[in-house]
């Protein structure tokens, strides 16, 4: 696959992003909690004003949406710009602060409101996952970025609910774990989404998350061949709820779930 000049710059971007946070990793770097009570360190601060720097330099006339800054509007203050870069600099800044491996960075370019190209990132791993808007989903090592040796396809053979394995981004006490029994709930120690991905849950669900968080990982899902749903039948990255699953559970999974969160 030819790889365009947006998804190396999103792969430098991470390089640069896991490069910095790396360094910080496990030295006790400087943290306080921001007004929504989540923590934000030196590290995360840090990560986004180097890649903020890079897109500044390089891509000018783009829009920015960042975790820590918020919005920042293209040059010349178009009010919808074409293009938005979405970056999350630390995605995970609770077990990173801890000294846990379950933290990476985001990327991804968003193109008249569709996703175009993302990565994610598993820096304490050497790991990487990332996809493009119709040219497949990949996994790859921080040595080898680029690399389209391991296409990504989510099984698509049926599981029922009863029997499945899932994992969620969710609130304590959330309806969402009122599931059947035989159901097993997964506690993955690096990242949900990869083991969505390679096969090792059936589905994700994602109780009040933020674009941030989510835009890599329903692009990577699709691009899979699963997916992705916001429990209205659409797949709004601001929505309340996001479900990704294999495609074989999925219709099963958001049926329970609207009667039971909706």
């Amino acid at each position: 696959m030819d790889i365009d000049s947006d998804g190396r710059l999103a792969h430098r971007l991470v390089d640069l992003a896991d490069g910095i946070a790396l360094r910080h990793f496990r030295n006790g770097p400087r943290s306080h909690r921001k007004a929504d009570g989540s923590p934000v360190s030196e590290a995360d601060l840090a990560v986004e004003r180097a890649m903020l720097e890079v897109l500044a330099a390089e891509r000018p006339g783009d829009a920015v949406l960042s975790e820590e800054c918020g919005a920042a509007p293209a040059a010349g203050g178009a009010a919808q710009p074409a293009r938005r870069w979405i970056l999350d600099p630390i995605d995970g800044t609770i077990p990173f602060l801890a000294g846990e491996r379950a933290w990476g960075t985001h990327v991804a370019l968003e193109v008249d409101g569709a996703l175009r190209t993302v990565v994610l990132s598993r820096p304490t791993e050497g790991r990487r996952w990332w996809a493009r808007s119709g040219a497949g989903a990949y996994a790859s090592t921080s040595a080898q970025p680029l690399s389209t040796d391991r296409r990504l396809r989510m099984r698509q053979e049926a599981v029922a609910l009863r029997s499945a394995r899932l994992g969620g981004f969710l609130f304590p006490d959330s309806p969402a774990t009122r599931v059947p029994a035989g159901t097993t709930w997964v506690d993955a120690p690096v990242c949900l989404i990869a083991d969505l991905l390679e096969g090792r849950v059936d589905a994700a669900v994602d109780e009040g998350g933020h674009v941030w968080d989510r835009a890599p990982a329903a692009l990577l899902v699709r691009e899979a061949g699963g997916h992705v749903d916001d429990l209205s039948g659409g797949r709004r990255l601001d929505a309340p709820w996001l479900v990704y699953a294999r495609r074989g559970l999925a219709a099963e999974l958001t049926d329970r779930l609207r009667t039971q969160v909706l």
